[in-house]
């Protein structure tokens, strides 16, 4: 059976009501439950990780193998900690319940982390962002305009020039952070999804690639960079088609009641202390 590499970041909500929440509460509420995790004793860590375990249970593959590596890691750092306290000795039974609040904030972390990003959709996250950029530059427009007006106003061009200088550069993809962020976020799970057409196609010829070879290993590569190649070169493509501009217009959904509910409680897991 061929192997399945997944990305425990895609999208994919399942039936989890997370989904329908707004992208900034649900980034609020990430933020604050992590700051609280690393904050908080080990009572209310494993609270907040039931809680995680709780939210995550609607999400497809909320067990699969991501999950188990990152949770075999993350014990195996607890009890390194437990085993080499620091001081000379070589174990202090004393240091195991702080090598437990080690790995649940941890853990925690990841799953809160997991659940944000498969509930929420990427090009959510980078409209905002765009917006966020936007309002910023126009605010430093508007500063620099009423501190120095002079340098707010457009440059002459001689008049020997003007037939070949261009009054204003074409804006590029970096003055929109957010279609940026959403590029390379969409381009991770494409290449996880590539990876497993190639060893599958590997294993379907004969070819084990879990053995030590390294010209097979490399023969794989080529071929995952040549893919990787072929998915940026189609996601231009189709940006050209679809005729995308850097000043697109964005469209933002508006915050409801649900969603300020979850900013109050971001708000109270930041006042923790």
């Amino acid at each position: 059976m061929a192997y399945r590499l997944t990305n425990p970041f895609a999208f994919e909500p399942g039936g989890s009501a997370l989904a329908r929440f707004h992208p900034l509460a649900k980034l609020g509420f990430l933020l604050a439950v992590t700051s609280a995790m690393m904050r908080a004793r080990l009572e209310f860590a494993l609270a907040l990780f039931v809680l995680a375990l709780i939210l995550s249970i609607r999400i497809p593959r909320a067990g699969s193998g991501p999950l188990r590596a990152i949770a075999l890691l993350v014990l195996f750092a607890a009890l390194v900690r437990g085993i080499l306290p620091g001081d000379g000795r070589l174990f202090d039974v004393g240091s195991l319940p702080y090598s437990a609040l080690y790995a649940a904030r941890l853990l925690g972390v990841y799953l809160y982390s997991r659940i944000f990003y498969t509930t929420t959709k990427v090009s959510e996250i980078g409209d905002w962002l765009t917006m966020v950029v936007r309002a910023a530059r126009t605010s430093w427009q508007r500063l620099i305009a009423l501190l120095c007006p002079r340098c707010a106003l457009p440059r002459r061009v001689p008049h020997a020039a003007s037939s070949t200088a261009t009054p204003h550069a074409e804006p590029s993809i970096l003055s929109d952070p957010g279609m940026l962020f959403s590029i390379v976020l969409l381009f991770l799970p494409r290449i996880f999804d590539a990876y497993s057409r190639i060893r599958e196609a590997g294993e379907v010829r004969g070819i084990s690639l879990s053995r030590r070879n390294a010209r097979r290993s490399l023969a794989m590569l080529e071929h995952l960079i040549l893919e990787s190649m072929l998915i940026a070169f189609r996601t231009s493509l189709a940006m050209q088609v679809r005729a995308y501009s850097p000043e697109r217009s964005l469209r933002l959904s508006p915050l409801r009641g649900l969603d300020w509910a979850l900013i109050a409680v971001s708000a109270g897991l930041f006042a923790l202390r």
